[in-house]
């Protein structure tokens, strides 16, 4: 009977551990007024990912730990996270009106500095970008800004904890994070006079 018990709780952590895969899309996280000024006239040209978190591999965006802080299960997103943060950029972009499909006259130039999601017994997401706005045509920096995003969610007197915890919640928490730290970067006065100003 023991020996019966032990087989079944060892089939059952092996089944709660492993990687769940995700898609990032880029929401929204408050209103977004469509076909504002200055118009279609940006694109991001490159997405540079130095995070020291997660570096090993390019999809990870988060992990759920046991009461030691070892990793149970993993979270990626679907994509490299330069590809997902080029995407919600360029989304971000087209939500107001100022995605140039081609020609842009400004180029962004994204670095991902931190981008990471962890639960133990509470629920933690951390993103920080900083944009770069390039005129194409003289190649000057119009602007330059960091932004950083942190949510943290949940109770240390949590149950549904470890091997009981849901992938769901801590992916849900990491994409408005993300989205977050896009939505104050795009709506920054900097962000904004800077467009206003390209040529």
């Amino acid at each position: 009977m023991i020996r019966r018990f032990g087989v079944l709780l060892a089939l059952m952590l092996v089944a709660a551990c492993g990687t769940t895969t995700y898609p990032m899309p880029y929401q929204p996280t408050g209103p977004v007024a469509g076909a504002r000024p200055p118009g279609p006239l940006a694109r991001v040209s490159d997405v540079a990912v130095t995070r020291r978190t997660g570096r090993e591999d390019p999809a990870w965006i988060g992990t759920i730990r046991g009461g030691y802080g070892n990793p149970l299960k993993a979270l990626q997103a679907d994509r490299p996270l330069d590809q997902v943060v080029r995407r919600a950029l360029d989304d971000a972009l087209a939500a107001r009106g100022w995605l140039a499909q081609q020609d842009p006259r400004v180029d962004l130039l994204a670095e991902v500095s931190q981008f990471d999601a962890n639960r133990y017994a509470r629920l933690e997401a951390t993103v920080v970008i900083t944009l770069r706005l390039r005129e194409r045509s003289s190649g000057r920096v119009l602007a330059e800004r960091t932004e950083r995003a942190r949510n943290v969610t949940g109770s240390v007197l949590a149950l549904d904890t470890g091997i009981f915890a849901s992938p769901e919640e801590l992916h849900a928490l990491m994409l408005r994070t993300m989205n977050e730290a896009i939505d104050r970067l795009l709506d920054s006065d900097e962000v904004v006079a800077a467009l206003a100003a390209a040529r």
